[in-house]
Order: structure tokens, then C-alpha cells, then sequence
């Protein structure tokens, strides 16, 4: 039992005096361990970094320089708007020069051109202006019949109308002719083709007395031009 007490206080002492020295130092952390030379850090994934999508996309220019070029880049709605100008623009343009090549036919016959209307045509007016003098060789044949009596309301008709005419028998028939001279009236433009037109707008608003050949409209689209030297 003695030898046993001595080597139990032997080992007291030796662990008192390990206890002294341990006292007064600080303890270090723990520090990871250092990877070999031959491993390689874990790599930690890749966070792309996202940009905010912008509010509205970028539009590219409409005018551009690339290779000494001039781009042109526009949208379709754009381009639709510029073709619709370019077509109304030509329009504009052709009833211009129509409106100018009027004019100087109207000089050349002493007639105001006619209005036109939305559609770009001119309407033959039923109100006729008294036809100036020309020097063509034309009047203008209204209507024949073999009856000169119902002629007679015809004449009174157009004379309402600012068209004189008078009444011929040529042949076995009687003429109703205008007391003008035109030039052809069967040429455009001409002021006989223009005094025919006049003819024929007032003939359809023609009604016969009662008793009286009634004639019809439609046959008033018949009048054409005559040569006379007299």
C-alpha cells in the first residue's frame, strides 16, 4: 500500500507541475488545414451577373452609315405612311396639270372649265351659258323630224336654256339646229364637242306638251355636228 500511495503521488505532482506550466499562455485557434500543393481549391459556382432587363427595347437608327453606305431602317407602319403620302402627292399633282391643261383649253375656246366635284369629275351642267362665236364650220344637229310643228316645242326649250337654234327642212325632214358654228364636235376639247355636251344634258330634261312627238330623252344622245357654209 506505501509503494502504491508513492507512485499515485508521484503522478499528482506530475500533473500539478504540467497544470503550472500550462497556465499564463493563450490558446490559439483553430486553423483550417492548408490544401496540398497538388489539390486545388473547390471552386465555387459562377453567379452570372444579370443585368436589368431594360423597359423599352433599343430601337436602331433610321438613317445609318456602314461601307460608305447610307442605311435606311424604318419601321412598317412607317414606311406604309410614307408610301400613302408619295400616292397622294402624285394625285395632287396630276389634277394640278389637268386643272392647268383646262384653263388653256378654255382660253383657246373662251369657256370657263367646269367644277369639279369630290370624285375629280366634271358634271355637264344643264344651265348653258350662251356659246360664243367660233370659226369653225359646224352646227350642231338637236333633233329631225318630218313634222315641223313638233319641233317647235324642242326650239322653245333649248331657247330657255341660252341655246338659239333654228328649224330647216332638208329633204323631205325638218332640222333643229343651233344657229352657231363649232368645230368638231366629235373632237375632244373642242368647243363644239363641249356645246354638244351642253345639247344633250339639256335635251334630257325635255317634256313634250301634251299632243306634241315626245321625242325621249335617249334621243337627244344622237346630236351631232353638221358642215354648213353658209
Amino acid at each position: 500500500m506505501a509503494r502504491r500511495r508513492k507512485k499515485m503521488a508521484l503522478y499528482e505532482v506530475i500533473h500539478k507541475t504540467q497544470v503550472k506550466r500550462g497556465r499564463g499562455k493563450s490558446v490559439e485557434p483553430l486553423r483550417p488545414e492548408k490544401p496540398r500543393k497538388d489539390e486545388s481549391p473547390a471552386e465555387k459556382p459562377a453567379v452570372a451577373a444579370r443585368k436589368p432587363a431594360a423597359l423599352w427595347p433599343s430601337r436602331p437608327k433610321m438613317f445609318q452609315l456602314s461601307a460608305d453606305r447610307i442605311e435606311i431602317s424604318m419601321p412598317y407602319q412607317l414606311a406604309v405612311a410614307v408610301l400613302l403620302g408619295l400616292v397622294l402627292l402624285l394625285l395632287v399633282v396630276f389634277q394640278l396639270g389637268q386643272a392647268v391643261s383646262e384653263r388653256r383649253t378654255a382660253r383657246a375656246t373662251g369657256r370657263m372649265p367646269a367644277r369639279r366635284n369630290a370624285t375629280g369629275l366634271a358634271p355637264m351642267s344643264r344651265e348653258t351659258v350662251k356659246p360664243v362665236a367660233s370659226e369653225g364650220k359646224n352646227r350642231i344637229v338637236i333633233q329631225t323630224y318630218h313634222r315641223r310643228e313638233d319641233l317647235e316645242p324642242v326650239q322653245e326649250h333649248f331657247a330657255r336654256r341660252g341655246i338659239d337654234t333654228e328649224i330647216r327642212l332638208i329633204g323631205n325632214r325638218y332640222y333643229l339646229l343651233t344657229k352657231e358654228k363649232y368645230e368638231n364636235p366629235e373632237k375632244e376639247w373642242t368647243d363644239g364637242n363641249l356645246a354638244k355636251r351642253q345639247i344633250i344634258a339639256v335635251g334630257a330634261d325635255y317634256k313634250a306638251p301634251p299632243g306634241y312627238e315626245t321625242f325621249g330623252a335617249q334621243s337627244f344622245q344622237s346630236a351631232h355636228g353638221m358642215k354648213f357654209d353658209d
